[in-house]
């Protein structure tokens, strides 16, 4: 009995020693090649991010120069032949430039009273150059301009007997004229010689009239008629001049015509 369970014991030993042992290899075949073990391969390395540059950008084309504008010009400017007389020349696009005007010797005065001066031992004038106490001019005194001022020859000078009246209120009688036929009128040219304004009559030039702005209108009736007043008003001495021509040269502002017929 002890020989039976003696042989179990072996076999059931055995079975466990074979069971507990490793495999046996298996060697190749005769003649093949040896196996080598495969290498991982390693992972790509990860490829930088590419930078991108901007191209640089065209220079800006360049603006070209605007073109100067033309000096402006009128109708009676190219009737006459040329632009305004000016010592200087206008800024192209702007205003025409006025001539340049300079004053003479100074006068010589001469008080005769409280009320009464000799200009340049030649003209007469009374009052006060106020507006209550106007000076009392002539048309011989405003016309001696004329000895020095010449628009022809771009002389633009003024006798400062002349000059001194420059904002003075003064005070002349002389005809008068409306600029246009019209019932109501608040400019008149007021004139040493007999005109009506448009036909009958001779005209004035620069020095023997005043272009007479009004505080308020006067009534105009008729026509071809010659008016002859007294006026009053702020002297302004200011050569208007186109091409060689001298078109005006007194204005009066703030006029009153005291007397008319």
């Amino acid at each position: 009995m002890r020989t039976v369970w003696l042989i179990a014991a072996l076999v059931v030993g055995a079975a466990i020693a074979l069971l507990a042992w490793p495999p046996a290899r298996t060697a190749p075949p005769r003649g093949a090649p040896p196996t080598v073990p495969a290498i991982p391969a390693p992972a790509p390395a990860a490829m930088p991010a590419t930078r991108v540059v901007p191209a640089p950008a065209p220079p800006p084309a360049p603006t070209p120069a605007p073109a100067p504008a033309p000096t402006p010009s009128s109708a009676l400017d190219d009737l006459l032949g040329g632009s305004l007389v000016t010592a200087s020349t206008p800024a192209a696009g702007g205003p025409p430039a006025m001539p340049s005007v300079t004053v003479g010797a100074p006068a010589r005065i001469e008080r005769i009273d409280e009320r009464t001066i000799r200009v340049d031992g030649e003209f007469t004038i009374r009052g006060s150059g106020t507006e209550r106490d106007p000076y009392i001019v002539t048309w011989e005194l405003l016309a001696s301009a004329s000895r020095e001022l010449d628009a022809a020859a771009g002389r633009f000078t003024l006798p400062g007997r002349i000059a001194d009246l420059r904002g003075a209120w003064v005070r002349i009688s002389g005809y008068w004229a409306p600029p246009l036929q019209v019932f109501e009128a608040r400019e008149l040219m007021v004139m040493l010689n007999k005109w009506d304004g448009c036909c009958v009559g001779l005209p004035p030039t620069p020095f023997d009239s005043i272009e007479a702005t009004l505080s308020r209108s006067v009534q105009v009736q008729g026509k071809h008629l010659f008016r002859f007043g007294t006026i009053t008003g702020r002297l302004e001495v200011e050569p208007f001049v186109a091409g060689t021509f001298l078109l005006g040269l007194y204005r009066l502002q703030d006029a009153v015509l005291e007397s008319s017929s």
